[in-house]
């Protein structure tokens, strides 16, 4: 290549038992009040029909991030038919009877289960500092119909490629050029002064923010690579965001924790022949376009606060 180019699923691996003990090992489950009160069996098992609820959604998202609901949609706080089979498939995984209702025993394997995985991610987690060396970025953006973020290690090998949503015509995303400057993980959304989010109110820090549960700030004109809601992951790979570089909710997660941190090189390309030099260093590299919920193994821990922590660059963002 000339020059420089631009300048899954996881198991339960857990064996249920009877035991009666209501320490929950995991935040997320620890802080609900009414997951406690289960675990310790002062409160009755939750099944199919029960209210909406935030322990439902808490539930759901370690079953999520364990592989055990497909879909990031499915997780709505509501107890329907797909949580009760996504249930009974954790059960028969943790050798408990597979009844579908959420008791003391399944939420204590749950528990187990989530506990080993956000233990195993923090082990293989690389040490701060080492993936801006390695790794930078480069956000093809030349044909908006077709937007892609790439991962350029050694020898710009492509190490990965996304789907990303860049700004539309009317609200494009600016700058050529960046270094990470912020990580920020669990942000609250204040809507900012424009024309788009008139009458929007602040939206505090979950899964749910239009911003996801990650934002990588490029330091300059209030822009970030940043995680969506799942509502919008269909928008992705065309330009569609309001100057961002949208991500999946999953994806960001995997970006975060693998390849980029403050400090990392961010190309935004407009260039149709580097385009091409991308296209062809994809091609080469053996390597497939990562899913939408790449990083989902990510998304408990990042909820819970037990992954993912802020970090910045000192110094002007470089333009």
């Amino acid at each position: 290549m000339p020059g420089p180019i631009g300048g899954a699923r996881g198991t339960a691996g857990v064996t249920g038992g009877s035991g009666t003990s209501a320490n929950l090992g995991c935040r997320a489950f620890a802080n609900d009040e009414t997951l406690r009160k289960l675990a310790a069996g002062s409160a009755s098992p939750i099944a199919r029909g029960a209210p909406k609820s935030d322990s439902v959604k808490t539930v759901q998202t370690a079953l999520y991030s364990l592989g055990f609901i497909s879909l990031r949609k499915g997780i709505d706080g509501a107890f329907g038919r797909g949580t009760e089979a996504s249930i009974k498939a954790f059960q028969a995984s943790a050798n408990l009877a597979q009844s579908g209702v959420l008791d003391a025993n399944t939420l204590q394997a749950l528990d187990v289960a989530s506990a080993a995985q956000i233990s195993k991610v923090k082990a293989n987690a690389s040490l701060p500092g080492s993936k801006k060396g390695a790794f930078r970025i480069v956000a093809d953006i030349s044909d908006p119909t077709k937007t892609r973020l790439y991962v350029l290690g050694k020898n710009d090998q492509v190490q990965a490629r996304y789907l990303t949503s860049p700004g539309r015509a009317e609200f494009p995303t600016r700058g050529d050029h960046f270094k990470i400057q912020d990580v920020l993980p669990r942000q609250p959304w204040n809507p900012p002064n424009s024309s788009w989010v008139k009458n929007s109110t602040p939206v505090p820090p979950g899964i749910d923010n239009p911003m996801g549960i990650l934002k990588l700030s490029f330091g300059q004109y209030s822009e970030y690579i940043h995680g969506i809601p799942p509502k919008e992951e269909p928008e992705l790979g065309h330009a569609a965001s309001h100057g961002c570089l949208r991500m999946s909710g999953s994806n960001i997660l995997e970006v975060g924790e693998k390849w980029a941190e403050a400090g990392t090189d961010v190309t935004i390309n407009r260039d149709r022949a580097l385009s091409a030099q991308l296209a062809a260093a994809y091609a080469t590299a053996n390597v497939q376009d990562r899913p939408t919920d790449a990083g989902r193994e990510y998304l408990f821990g990042y909820a819970s606060g037990e992954l993912g922590t802020v970090s910045h660059i000192a110094g002007p963002p470089n333009s």
